[in-house]
């Protein structure tokens, strides 16, 4: 087997999540200080930030990573010709801590990606309705550094492809007069690869890429409105991974153990999009 080439980041994941946040926050400050604009004579641009909590698990070997996340989210509608198709990015960063059965690492760097494709089903003429359509998820993380007494980390990219639904649905409730939406985000995994950046550790052991079999997610999401025109939108996210295929890594063959992750968080828009 031949070593993988690293992965293409800048030195560290911090560097990298200031390039791509100060690129979507140029796109989508004309939302934030406005609303909502037109980037375009033929788009809609709307823009959200994200604050949360994320808690990866592999169980059967008593891994973790949990730490907070500051994530940017953006939309974009309304496109001309392709009205009923809605284009949506995400990227979350923040601080995790890794901890396992070897030891324990502060502070690791981590950068979450989510790029979605989805088009309205049903109904025609309204932001409500099924939507459906492709998703594109990567999640690195810098696990480098000593784990414990001559174990050492490595980096890790994880990249899948998802079949994507999402409901949208308004709400009025006399007893709950600022709840206005309800969105529920179900997900399929139709491809998953881990790469495993093991040679960093040294010692005759080789980069791999894991294929991973199956896996789905959930996303519960409710929209508040707030004073003066804030936009609130609580969430919880959950993702199932099931183990990948096994691959030789020089030393030994590795493979990737079944995963899962909460995620829990609080948009915010003002004034509303």
């Amino acid at each position: 087997m031949h070593t993988l080439r690293r992965p293409k980041l800048p030195k560290t994941c911090k560097a990298l999540s200031a390039g791509l946040i100060t690129g979507l926050a140029a796109l989508s400050a004309p939302v934030l200080a406005q609303g909502s604009g037109e980037v375009a004579p033929w788009a809609r641009l709307h823009g959200s930030s994200s604050a949360g909590l994320s808690q990866y698990q592999e169980p059967s070997i008593g891994m973790k990573l949990k730490g907070p996340e500051l994530g940017v989210h953006l939309r974009l509608s309304d496109l001309r010709g392709l009205p009923r198709l809605q284009l949506e990015a995400d990227l979350s960063i923040g601080p995790q801590d890794y901890s396992s059965s070897n030891g324990k690492l502060n502070d690791r760097s981590a950068l979450d990606t989510r790029w979605r494709a989805i088009y309205q089903l049903w109904p025609e003429g309204s932001a409500q309705g099924l939507y459906a359509g492709l998703a594109y998820q990567t999640s690195y993380s810098d696990l480098r550094g000593s784990v414990g007494p001559g174990i050492a980390g490595y980096e890790r990219l994880n990249r899948s492809t998802w079949l994507a639904a999402q409901w949208r649905q308004s709400v009025k409730f006399d007893a709950l007069p600022r709840l206005q939406g309800l969105q529920l985000d179900l997900g399929h995994m139709l491809d998953g690869r881990q790469s495993s950046y093991v040679s960093q550790v040294g010692g005759g052991w080789r980069d791999v890429t894991n294929k991973q079999p199956w896996g789905w997610y959930a996303q519960l999401q409710t929209t508040w409105a707030a004073e003066r025109g804030l936009l609130l939108e609580p969430f919880v996210r959950y993702t199932q991974v099931g183990n990948s295929d096994s691959r030789d890594a020089g030393v030994r063959s590795l493979f990737e153990p079944a995963n899962n992750r909460w995620q829990l968080g609080l948009k915010a828009t003002w004034p509303p999009n």
